[in-house]
């Protein structure tokens, strides 16, 4: 994605600090049965096929065909945060091999995806039980790179305490992958992190977006918080508060807590008043739409790389770097008098934001 109003090459990028201490090691896992080999066999296509999830990819030209397609790289997981049932069914995690996401990554292309999209219950734990470790994680995206089809690689649901140097450099230095951070953070004062098994800081997570920022100046983030967690106080909604006014995050999902049978949180005492929750959630979400109004204003005369994602009458649109799909907002592409393109599905386009309408962004593609 491009940092400044015009396109230009990524720049030689410095060392990240990331901010590290024994807290950042995930609490050790409960012990959780492995998922057999059946099922292995039940998610994947035939020993004689390819090694790779059976799925239907609707092909350019048929009416389901969409540019884009989820490419998942690992199931289960290994943390033990106190609000989520996800070990207990889906069990411990597991990476999926380097050569077999790569395949399934071709075969996407070769069907019409120009983005795919990497997800897994926690994509900041892929390689670690495979030879090499995390160390691979660079290497993954070095060779999906190296698909000619595939224009737009983006990562989802990386864990702050996992996220290593390595990593976010590639994201930020590799042209095809996109500086797009989707970091599950869930709250971000100390005491509630702790309650929910997990680590970090209004500190020490403003830390990481600016070291990311550091890298790329374009950079942008997403990440969901929960509202009302179990123990929740006043301060601690206002260090969340005070959080995202200096982070100033690019999309965010606010939600009440909800109480997951058989988790830890579902019979931890102090639990907040549903109407209490929703009352900070509402608040909570009224900040947040200010400032992703604020950060999407500040893509005016921006250039972007945009894929055309639906064609109507009256309407073009798409997505560039900066929209995750369905979840984030779009691009409207318009001619320089404001009337709808002609473009078809799944064509890119350089095009410049001359307008912003809430969260979506408008722009006039260089040849309209």
């Amino acid at each position: 994605p491009p940092t400044a109003p015009t396109s230009q090459p990524r720049r030689a990028l410095p060392l990240l600090v990331m901010p590290t201490s024994d807290e950042d090691a995930p609490p050790e896992a409960p012990a959780v049965e492995r998922v057999t080999t059946a099922q292995d066999d039940l998610d994947r296509m035939p020993a004689s096929g390819p090694r790779f999830p059976v799925r239907a990819f609707a092909p350019p030209g048929s009416e389901h065909h969409r540019p884009w397609a989820y490419l998942k790289i690992a199931s289960g997981c290994d943390r033990v945060c106190t609000f989520c049932a996800i070990p207990s069914f889906r069990g411990r995690f597991r990476s999926r091999p380097l050569d077999e996401i790569v395949a399934e990554a071709t075969w996407l292309a070769g069907n019409g995806a120009r983005e795919v999209v990497l997800v897994s219950e926690n994509t900041t734990s892929w390689g670690k039980d495979l030879e090499g470790g995390r160390d691979l994680q660079p290497r993954l995206l070095e060779a999906l790179s190296e698909i000619d089809e595939l224009e737009r690689i983006r990562l989802m649901y990386l864990q702050p305490a996992e996220l290593q140097r390595p990593l976010v450099e590639a994201m930020c230095g590799l042209e095809k992958v996109t500086s797009y951070f989707d970091l599950s953070l869930q709250h971000a004062s100390h005491d509630v992190l702790t309650r929910m098994a997990r680590s970090g800081s209004p500190e020490r997570f403003l830390q990481i977006v600016e070291d990311i920022r550091a890298l790329d100046p374009g950079a942008v983030f997403r990440s969901n918080f929960i509202l009302g967690f179990p123990g929740e106080t006043e301060d601690d909604v206002r260090a969340l508060e005070e959080f995202l006014e200096a982070a100033r995050l690019d999309w965010v999902g606010t939600f009440t807590f909800s109480i997951e049978d058989g988790t830890p949180s579902a019979t931890m005492p102090d639990q907040v008043d549903p109407d209490l929750a929703l009352e900070r959630m509402n608040r909570v979400s009224e900040l947040q739409e200010r400032i992703a109004d604020e950060r999407t204003r500040e893509f005016l005369g921006r250039d972007l790389e945009v894929t055309v994602e639906e064609v109507a009458e009256g309407i073009c649109a798409g997505r560039s770097y900066r929209e995750a799909p369905e979840t984030d907002g779009e691009v409207r592409l318009v001619s320089a008098d404001g009337e709808p393109v002609d473009l078809p599905l799944g064509r890119t386009v350089t095009a410049r934001v001359v307008e912003a309408d809430g969260v979506d962004l408008i722009a006039t593609p260089e040849h309209a």
